[in-house]
């Protein structure tokens, strides 16, 4: 399962299951959140049963090895800011979509100005239920690592170079402002307003570009039959995600059997 957003699901399965990854101070800290807001367990309860926790799950497991990254899970479980985020979706509305289609570029820059657009709506999200406070920046601030996931997720072109090519000829056209060390302002989000009617929602936070070209009819993006992701398909015959594909695969395999031994 895909838990990218969905913090409550993923420390579910870990307090059902045991570690998931091996990602133990990740795993750690959500648990403990778990503890405190699902359990409603106080911080000495806690920290008896994250011990035993790790006792259970880790072989071998010595104290003094995971002292450090337990604690720093237990600290975390006293911060207030410190939240299970959960975010079954995103509403996109149509007049978000009319004013990026409006534009007179390409779809691949207008699938990177969604995808800009998609992240803020999730800061924007994550921000305000953390600190129950206003968000409003416009700001995109990136290394690398972000810069790289914004083009994944964007469904772009992988010839495509996202910062030297698309980031700087949206700054010549005054989409957005580049400033320094990865920090742009996204100006085009002033136009970017939530009237009217919705015209999707992104529940797949992995692939929001395909969403725009869902939207836009673009040839070779479609729906799973079963799941209804959206999916780039790599022939015309395509009908499934790959998960889906496997089940359904499954499902014939054990029909064809069934037949067999039925001759």
């Amino acid at each position: 399962m895909n838990y990218k957003y969905n913090e409550l699901a993923y420390a579910e399965e870990i307090y059902n299951k045991g570690f998931l990854t091996k990602y133990f101070p990740t795993e750690l800290k959500l648990l403990v959140l778990y503890y405190r807001d699902i359990l409603e367990l106080k911080p000495k309860e806690r920290e008896y049963r994250i011990y035993e926790f790790c006792k259970k799950y880790i072989p071998n497991f010595r104290k003094e090895k995971f002292y450090k990254t337990i604690n720093r899970a237990l600290t975390a479980g006293l911060k207030k800011d410190q939240k299970l985020i959960t975010i079954p979706k995103i509403d996109i509305y149509k007049s978000e979509i009319d004013y990026l289609n409006s534009l007179d570029i390409n779809q691949e820059y207008k699938k990177v100005m969604f995808t800009f657009l998609v992240q803020y709506k999730i800061n924007k999200m994550i921000y305000e239920y953390k600190y129950d406070k206003e968000f409003n920046s416009y700001y995109f601030k990136g290394g690398k690592k972000k810069y790289n996931n914004i083009k994944k997720i964007s469904n772009i072109s992988s010839k495509i170079l996202l910062n030297d090519e698309i980031i700087n000829s949206l700054g010549s056209l005054s989409y957005v402002t580049i400033l320094h060390n990865g920090l742009i302002y996204l100006d085009y989000l002033d136009n970017c307003n939530e009237e009217g009617d919705i015209a999707f929602s992104i529940t797949d936070y992995d692939n929001i570009g395909l969403y725009l070209d869902y939207y836009n009819n673009i040839k070779g993006v479609t729906k799973c039959e079963v799941c209804e992701e959206i999916i780039k398909m790599k022939n015309n015959r395509q009908k499934y995600c790959e998960s889906c594909w496997t089940e359904v695969n499954k499902e014939k395999t054990k029909e064809n059997m069934k037949k067999l031994r039925n001759v």
